[in-house]
Order: structure tokens, then sequence, then C-alpha cells
């Protein structure tokens, strides 16, 4: 079959960052082995799609997204929406999408289980980058048939939800719930996360709706969005340790309650959710930093050191640092308005990443990272390594969260506007980026005869600008007509 995605580095984003080639590197590593791992299925309806383990046979839901939200900034050069045509092409009537399907014979690939539901928020990400809003129509009733499915087979008495077990929610060997559990019935355990996506779900089929015109929609997912809230807080939340958890919950005779005392990476789909309030976000954000819980050399360990199940070597998800999570984290935070957490996470992230990447004995893109070595994480305790050039969704580091969080770009197809938040020193920027159908470039630097900063700006059509500075008050706005420009920021 011929290959439709090629690797073609002056097709892409170039990225300028004068203090730290090493991440420019680790960008280009990323990209490259992005088009590697392209998959052609020859089989008939599937699309060339991105693959985390090329020539498993199988396609993977969380991973299909989260792969798309790096891909969105390929300029159209890798097939970045493909693999979510591909799920939705094998959708159930009654809305049912499973983790996994095995591409050769279109059918669950590990029994019937759903993985944690994030189409809405990677269409509408996707949209904000190129502006493509065609396929909205389309993929909004699906969704909504999703919501419905889970919520009418997922949920329990309390109206909180389950996953079949750890392996289901993609925390794999996570100590949630039993993995892989027999009956797959969630081990009596209601799942903070997929309560949390379900509203990071509700959340974004409003915006979806309403971009549609669809108001009662969007009002209906209002609602939900607004009811699961409610119930996150009045069952998952323990005020005393100002943590979310999973729940232990078991009818005998009434409903009993009872918190499982695991501090996971789970909990922080609260943040992005909008299901923790600000003094919420506050406390989470006291584990987060903290060098005994979260805050390691290669943060953020897929659960807590304080845990006794805790790994330093990572052991998958008993201590392992998984890009997904970071950029989930990284992101949730910008969207509360924490940009200078935000962008700490995402530069220990990176920095970790090219550390181990210019390591001999390691090289390459690993599919997780020891919290505490800068080095790829072992699957087991046997001192085994993970699996290598996975990209996959670890290339959301030196990608996506590179440009987002470290550059300080935010997009915004709807209002046409980029958002420039500068914080770093030395040159640095972005060169050839398709937004919202048109070219453009941004790039700053310190003046050094006046210390100003100044960027240079050049754009094949017109967009809204606006420049602000980390750590000050105020901001800029700028309506650049097609062509070149030079802003001085006082």
């Amino acid at each position: 079959m011929n290959k439709l995605f090629e690797y073609c580095p002056k097709a892409l984003p170039s990225i300028i960052c004068e203090r730290h080639p090493e991440w420019v590197e680790l960008y280009d590593t990323a990209w490259r082995l992005a088009f590697v791992n392209v998959e052609y299925p020859d089989k008939p309806g599937w699309k060339p799609q991105l693959s985390c383990m090329p020539g498993s046979g199988n396609i993977w839901q969380w991973d299909s997204c989260f792969m798309a939200l790096f891909a969105r900034f390929s300029n159209g050069t890798l097939p970045c929406m493909n693999n979510l045509d591909n799920l939705y092409r094998l959708q159930a009537q009654d809305g049912y999408m499973s983790m996994a399907y095995s591409i050769a014979t279109e059918k669950d690939a590990f029994g019937q289980r759903v993985n944690p539901p994030l189409f809405s928020w990677v269409e509408w990400e996707y949209y904000l980058v190129t502006g493509d809003d065609g396929r909205f129509e389309i993929i909004l009733p699906r969704l909504i048939r999703y919501f419905d499915w889970i919520k009418a087979n997922r949920t329990r008495i309390n109206g909180l939800y389950w996953f079949e077990d750890s392996g289901s929610t993609g925390m794999d060997n996570s100590p949630r719930s039993g993995y892989n559990a027999v009956h797959q019935d969630g081990s009596d355990i209601c799942f903070i996360d997929l309560a949390c996506q379900q509203a990071l779900s509700a959340l974004y089929l409003t915006k979806i709706a309403r971009y549609i015109d669809q108001e009662d929609i969007a009002d209906r997912f209002v609602r939900e969005h607004h009811e699961l809230c409610c119930l996150i807080n009045r069952y998952h939340w323990c005020q005393r340790m100002g943590m979310y958890f999973d729940l232990f919950a078991r009818s005998i005779g009434k409903l009993r309650h009872n918190f499982l005392n695991h501090k996971t990476t789970a909990a922080f789909w609260s943040i992005i959710s909008m299901a923790a309030d600000d003094r919420q976000v506050d406390s989470l954000m006291e584990h987060i930093f903290n060098p005994d819980e979260f805050w390691t050399i290669h943060p953020l360990p897929a659960l807590s050191k304080d845990d006794p199940n805790y790994s330093p070597l990572g052991n998958y998800w008993l201590g392992g640092v998984w890009a997904p999570i970071d950029y989930m984290l990284a992101k949730g935070l910008a969207v509360r308005g924490r940009t200078g957490a935000a962008r700490d996470i995402a530069i220990r992230h990176i920095a970790a990443m090219a550390e181990v990447m210019k390591n001999e004995a390691y090289g390459g893109i690993w599919e997780c990272y020891s919290p505490e070595y800068l080095r790829p994480a072992s699957p087991d305790e046997g001192g085994n390594l993970v699996r290598n050039n996975f990209v996959g969704w670890s290339g959301l580091g030196p990608i996506s969260m590179l440009i987002e969080n470290v550059l300080g770009m935010n997009f915004d197809a709807a209002s046409n506007s980029i958002t420039w938040l500068i914080g770093m020193e030395g040159e640095h920027g972005i060169g050839n980026l398709l937004f919202n159908r048109r070219n453009l470039s941004l790039l700053c630097h310190n003046n050094a005869n006046t210390g100003r900063r100044e960027v240079a700006v050049e754009t094949t059509d017109e967009i809204n600008l606006i420049l602000r500075l980390e750590g000050k008050s105020g901001e800029h706005r700028l309506i650049l007509s097609a062509g070149q420009h030079q802003i001085v920021i006082p």
C-alpha cells in the first residue's frame, strides 16, 4: 500500500527555543517517530491511523484520543482524526464503543469494556487549532449516544460510575480494583476518573451543541454536568485529606461508602472537568507539588510516593510517569488559571524526557518513565524496560506541552485568536504553523538595548493576537492583517 503520510520536516511547524536546543531535538524526534508509527490497515472501511503499538492488530480508544491532541499540530500531514473516525464506524447502534477493537475481526479485543470517554474534548480541541468545524454535525449524535450508553450501563444506584476494572481505566495495574476483575463489574468500586470524564464529556458536548445552535441539547448537558459535579463532590471528595478518592460502595441493607485509600493521578481529572472548585484545585495542588507525594524528579507518578505499592522505577501504573496524565493535568491547570504551575509540570516533564533521550543507554521516547530516576520505567519488578519509540501518546510532551504550556500559546479558532503568555528567556517561538486555515509564525526575543520584549509575527490572513507577560498584569490586544508585523511590549 502506498504511504500517504511521509515525514517531511519542512511541512511541520518549526520550534525556536534558543536556551534549550535539546527540547527542539526532542520535538523533532517525536514527529519523526509519529510518522514511523502510522498504520495502513489492509481492510475495507479502515482509514490510515496513528498507532501506539504498530503491528499489534488493535486500535485503542484513549490512546487514539490523546494521539489526536498532538497530531492536530501537524499541519494536516498526519491522519489526526482518522483513529476517531475508525472508532466511530464501529460504534454499536445503542451507542456502545469498546475500549479496544481487533482490526481483523472488528470485535472487542478484550471483552466488553469501555475506556475514558474523551471524544468530545478532543473534537473541540482539534477545532480550536484547525478551525475545522465540519465534523460537529456528524459526530454530535454519536457522542450523545456514547454518553447515554455509559450513563445507562456504568452507573451504580448512587449515580456514580464504574469501570470494569483497573485495566479499563487505562491505569492497568493501579491498585484501584482487580486487574483484571473476574466478573468485570468494577469490584464494587466507584471510579473518580470515569465520573469526572463523563463531566468533561458533558462540558464539551455543551460547547459543540451550542456551536451548531442545538440549544436544547446544550441545556441538557449543562444540567448533566452540574449533577455530576454535585455527585462527585458529595461522595468522592475527602475534606480531611483535601483529595478525591475512588469509593468502595456496597449495598448491604443500605448503601455504604468507604474511600479507597490510594492517592492516584485519577483524582486530577476533577480539575479539567471543572468538578473541583477553586478551593479544591488549590488543595489538589498541595498534593501535586508535595515532594513526598507527586512532585518527583520526573513528575507525576501515577501513584503517590507514600503509597506502600509505589515503585520508584515506575512499575507501570504503580509509579510510572505517563504523558497523557501530565498533559491532562497541565491542560487542566492552565484552563483553571494556574498557568505557572502548568508550565512547571511541562518543563520538568520535557526536560526529563530530553535527558533520557540523550542517554546512550536508552535514547528515544518511551511509553512511560521512572519518577525518581532519569530512565524509562519498568513494566514489572524484573527490571525490564517499557516500550521505546512510543509516539504514541508520549508525543504529547515534546509537541503539545512544549507549544501550549512552555511556549505558552493558546489557540481559539472560534474567535480567530491566539493568546501568547510569554514567559521564556532567549529567542523562542513557532514557525510555519497552520492555525484556523492560515499559516503563521510567532517569534519573541529580548532587545538587549532596551530590555523590552519584541515579537515578530507573520500571517497569511487576519488574526487576533493577545500578548501577556508571565507574572505581570495587563495584556496587549491586536488585530493583525496578512503580512509581517513587529510589536514591542513595553
